[in-house]
């Protein structure tokens, strides 16, 4: 066998780090969330992509918490759930807004489509005709 602790010749699994890169981020959630489920799912992806099954290279479980590992994949893990759930917001909140404003009656859209279209006249004559 080895000599030493078993601390320093075995390490942690991916499972356990992700878990413990989890409880390291500090999630508070307030209240009801509007979007609570997408941002589960952004935090457990994030947490899957940085942090996959295949991924061995945490050292032993000594180097792991002496070298500051964790910190390093809790701040990665941040950052990409800081992406989605930006992206997040760019999808539910701004992107039906824009649209709105553009689409809506007398916006830049709606009088582009107007022009170049029927959209929004009144057909008379011959045009009246071809629709029937």
């Amino acid at each position: 066998m080895s000599d030493g602790p078993w601390y320093e010749y075995q390490g942690p699994n991916a499972e356990e780090v992700r878990k413990d890169v989890l409880s390291c981020m500090n999630i508070v959630k307030i209240g009801k969330d509007q979007y609570e489920k997408e941002k589960d799912k952004i935090i457990q992806d994030a947490l899957m992509k940085i942090i996959p099954d295949s991924r061995n290279d945490f050292g032993s479980y000594r180097g792991y918490a002496t070298f500051g590992v964790k910190k390093e994949l809790t701040n990665e893990v941040i950052e990409e759930v800081r992406k989605g759930y930006a992206l997040l917001i760019i999808e539910k909140k701004f992107i039906p807004f824009v649209t709105h404003q553009l689409y809506k009656p007398g916006g830049i859209m709606a009088k582009k489509v107007a022009r170049y279209t029927m959209v929004g006249k009144i057909l008379s004559g011959r045009h009246q005709e071809w629709l029937n």
